[in-house]
């Protein structure tokens, strides 16, 4: 049988890309369907295991473990490089698919060692090509064309960490407009506002930014 005139490392690779490949489409549906944001975090596993720490290699580097926050599919990535999401849910899909499909075509033809090498290579690529497709989506999605003054007064989920006391931007997304939207946010509390937790947006800081709190706060 065809099955069994593979070798192990080409039938662990077809699995892997084929379980990935079908998972990556399925997500991309969802996200097309409206499905991939605040309303859906609690029915995905995210694989990244955020630990609430960013390295944005354009400004700054932050690791906040203390923070502790475990987000799901659209979290606050592990590694953050030029705003580029690489360490996600959507990157590991791709690194998969991509590497797994390059290994199994290639394990039979070289040797494994190489055949992993480029299978890693090529994963990597297909992962960070999708941050940069991502990033140019999200930014479509949040420009000025948005009018964020009728999003006052409505819920948010917090997508990357907004830092206390308006000392610097995070992010938040929600649903505005007919889409999901993701949106810079500053906050004046006194804490860290945590990847997953949920806000109020209570005004406009300008067009593009708005000023958020924590929704405990209104009890």
């Amino acid at each position: 049988m065809w099955w069994e005139s593979l070798t192990n490392l080409q039938q662990t690779s077809f699995i892997i890309a084929t379980v990935a490949t079908i998972l990556m489409i399925l997500f991309i549906i969802m996200m097309l369907m409206g499905m991939d944001g605040a309303d859906s975090f609690d029915g995905d596993v995210d694989f990244d295991a955020d630990i609430g720490g960013d390295v944005d290699f354009d400004t700054d580097i932050d690791f906040n473990a203390a923070d502790g926050a475990v987000d799901v599919y659209n979290s606050d990535s592990i590694v953050l490089i030029s705003g580029l999401r690489i360490v996600t849910i959507r990157g590991a899909l791709a690194f998969f698919s991509i590497g797994g499909w390059v290994i199994f075509l290639l394990a039979d033809t070289m040797q494994v060692w190489l055949a992993i090498i480029l299978g890693f290579i090529a994963g990597s690529v297909a992962a960070i090509l999708l941050a940069i497709a991502m990033k140019a989506v999200m930014r479509l999605e949040s420009s000025g064309n948005l009018d964020y003054r009728t999003a006052v007064g409505k819920t948010a989920v917090v997508y990357i960490r907004v830092p206390k006391n308006n000392i610097g931007k995070g992010k938040v997304m929600f649903n505005h407009q007919g889409r999901m939207v993701e949106v810079d946010a500053i906050t004046k509390v006194k804490a860290d506002l945590i990847s997953k937790s949920e806000v109020r947006i209570i005004g406009l800081e300008n067009e593009t930014t708005l000023v958020v709190k924590p929704l405990e706060k209104e009890k």
